[in-house]
């Protein structure tokens, strides 16, 4: 039992020493929204994320969770099983579907029309294998123009 207890404690502390001593959690940005598919029920756009590895190590990622928030309302969220190995000190892009229904959609077109610029909030999780309750995120900013859904304005960016 005690050659147990010691082949246990040998392996935890090797297991440990793969694990760096300082990490950062991993910086999401939205990089993109384009339309997937418009039906009668349900919208299905494809968000872009760009996501940046601050530590000196390769982080995989074995997928991801995430909402996306209009002006503080629900609009349409997502899960993806997307495996990706973000490089040390780099970054990946990441796409996910998100899904919408058709009243939510026309409620926050119709609130953005009346109150200028939209802003999103686009909040989830990453899962990656020395965290499975998964490393959490929230952004927030303008929304870009959507692929797919309108044309954009003359002198904008588009994403």
């Amino acid at each position: 039992m005690r050659r147990l207890i010691i082949i246990a404690c040998a392996l935890l502390l090797a297991a440990c020493a793969g694990v760096p001593s300082h990490f950062e959690k991993p910086r999401v940005s939205l990089a993109g929204i384009a339309l997937k598919e418009a039906g009668i029920l349900e919208q299905r756009f494809t968000l872009t994320l760009r996501v940046e590895n601050p530590n000196d190590v390769a982080i995989p990622i074995k997928g991801l969770d995430t909402t996306l928030e209009i002006n503080g309302q629900p609009l349409a969220s997502g899960v993806a099983a997307s495996a990706v190995t973000l490089p040390a000190l780099g970054e990946a892009r990441v796409a996910i579907d998100v899904t919408s229904n058709i009243a939510t959609l026309l409620r926050q077109l119709r609130r953005a029309a009346e109150s200028g610029a939209p802003r999103y909030k686009l909040a989830g999780k990453l899962f990656v294998p020395m965290r499975p309750d998964g490393l959490p995120f929230s952004v927030e900013g303008e929304v870009p123009a959507i692929d797919g859904l309108f044309d954009p304005k003359p002198n904008t960016q588009q994403f």
